[in-house]
C-alpha cells in the first residue's frame, strides 16, 4: 500500500475515524514506513 496522505488525513477519505485507526494499525504492523520528504513524481506535469 502506498499513499502520500499522512495518517491524520485518512479519516477524511474513509469518513470513519475508528475504521481509519484500525486500518493504520493493521498496515503498520511489522512493516517499515519510508518517508522520503519529497514530492511525488506523479504530481509533476510532463
Amino acid at each position: 500500500m502506498a499513499t502520500h496522505s499522512p495518517f491524520a488525513e485518512w479519516d477524511t477519505i474513509l469518513n470513519e475515524p475508528g475504521l481509519c485507526a484500525a486500518v493504520a494499525d493493521r498496515v503498520t504492523f511489522r512493516c517499515t514506513l519510508i518517508r522520503t520528504g519529497t514530492d511525488s513524481c506523479r504530481f509533476q506535469i510532463t
